[in-house]
Formats: C-alpha cells, structure tokens, sequence
C-alpha cells in the first residue's frame, strides 16, 4: 500500500486502486479522527464505502479527498514534511496502524455485543418488573397472532415482514414493536434512528393502525435533532440506562 502511493504522498493521484481492493478499513484507521464507516459515507461526500462503486472515478475521488486531507500526521509524521519515511518511522507507523484497526474492529464486535444485551435487559425487565410472561416468538402478520396482554416473545420477531427486536402485548391489547439500537456517534445516530427505526415504524402503523406502539430502546450518542425527529414522528423512545421509564409506561397499561 505505501509503496503503490508513493508512501502515501501521492495518495490522491494513485489510491483508487486500494479502494477497489477493498482496502479503504486500512485507509480509514491512518486517518484522524478515525472514523465508522457510516460516518465517512457522510463525511467524505462519497455516500459509499462500497470497492464496487469506487469504480466511479469521481466517488473515488471524493474518498481519497477525504483521506489525503486528514491523514494522520502523528503516526505519518512524513507527509507533512513532503519526504520520504525512513526506515523507522514505516515501521512504527505499520504498527500504529495495525493496532488502529484491532481497536476498531473490538468496539464494532462490541456495538453488536451491546445490541443483544440491551434485548435481553430490557425482556428481563418486561417480565421480572412488568408481570410479563416470556413464551416462543414466532412471526406475524395480523395482531391476533402477536402475543396476547401480559406476553413477551422470547427472541426477536418478523412484524408484518419487518424485524423487531422485542415485541410484547400491552396490558391494554394493543402491541409494542421495540427496536435496541446502539449509536457510537451523532452522524451514525441518523442511520440507527431515523432511518432504520423509523423505516419499521411506518410500515407497522400501516399495517396495525393505532393498536401498535412502536420505538426504541436507545444507548449510547444520538444528535437532540434526530431523537426529536423520531418523536415527532411517533416513536416511542426509552433509554436503556433508564428502564424504569419503559417499566412506568408498560405498567400504566394494566
């Protein structure tokens, strides 16, 4: 990679070729701040992160605009001199950057390992605080055949063709559709909220009309716009370090 970039000096000119190897998560990790890949989609105009799309001479260029300009200067230490790396310096900087990339890929395993805890808390709580009864999920298409008041399905549930997360029947018999979303930044917040959130939302108010309660189980950062966004559009949104909240609401349905 540095030798086919001129130690990356020439990356702008000569670094479409890495995208379309698929090696942008490198490029990403010798940049600072570091990014997800969400964010760079943002960030960098690209709107992908796809080798295929990259193709596209000028969403490759946007991508190493992006990357050329917010280059590392502390782990690359020769680009802003304009010279050549000696020996050392590619070393430790091979190693930074190694190093860069296990810390990414632990904390995304870690979003994902945090998701499914959220849903596990927040079942434990519908039933050890709410009264509730797990049983089988299953899918479903019509109310009838969601659970019935006082039940919460045990795992994550196809709703009239839509995942949810956690799906319980309310005391009152309407259903609650949740989604357990974790967001690591403000740019990433729009995607987990207000577009995949909101996307089951809308399809489970026209499928089930007022007799569905539907949201989301938040942890981690979301943009204030965003969350009022989302409540504006009707979800309902809880937090997982306040359960006691989606406890209150559930209980008031008795």
């Amino acid at each position: 990679m540095l030798g086919e970039t001129n130690d990356l000096l020439d990356l702008r000119e000569s670094g479409k070729p890495l995208l379309e190897e698929g090696l942008l998560y490198v490029l990403r990790a010798m940049d600072r701040p570091t990014v997800s890949e969400d964010d760079f989609k943002s960030l960098s105009d690209a709107g992908t992160t796809s080798r295929t799309r990259f193709k596209d001479g000028a969403l490759a260029g946007s991508a190493l605009e992006y990357l050329s300009r917010n280059l590392n200067m502390d782990v690359l230490p020769w680009i802003e001199d304009g010279r050549s790396p000696r020996g050392d310096e590619r070393k430790a900087a091979c190693i930074a950057v190694a190093a860069l990339i296990a810390d990414q890929r632990t904390k995304t395993d870690l979003r994902g390992n945090s998701s499914h805890s959220q849903e596990e808390d927040v079942r434990r709580a519908l039933v050890e605080r709410c009264g509730m009864e797990s049983i089988a999920n299953h899918d479903f298409d019509i109310a009838k055949d969601g659970p019935l008041p006082g039940q919460v399905f045990a795992g994550e549930t196809r709703v009239a063709g839509s995942k949810a997360d956690v799906v319980l029947g309310l005391y009152d018999g309407r259903l609650m559709c949740l989604e357990c979303k974790v967001s690591n930044s403000e740019v990433n917040s729009y995607k987990r909220l207000n577009h995949e959130t909101l996307d089951k939302v809308t399809k489970w108010r026209v499928a089930f009309g007022r007799q569905c309660v539907s949201g989301a189980v938040l942890q981690g950062c979301y943009k204030t716009k965003n969350l009022i966004d989302a409540q504006e559009a009707g979800a309902f949104l809880f937090w997982s370090s306040h359960l006691e909240e989606l406890e209150e609401f559930v209980n008031s349905t008795k």
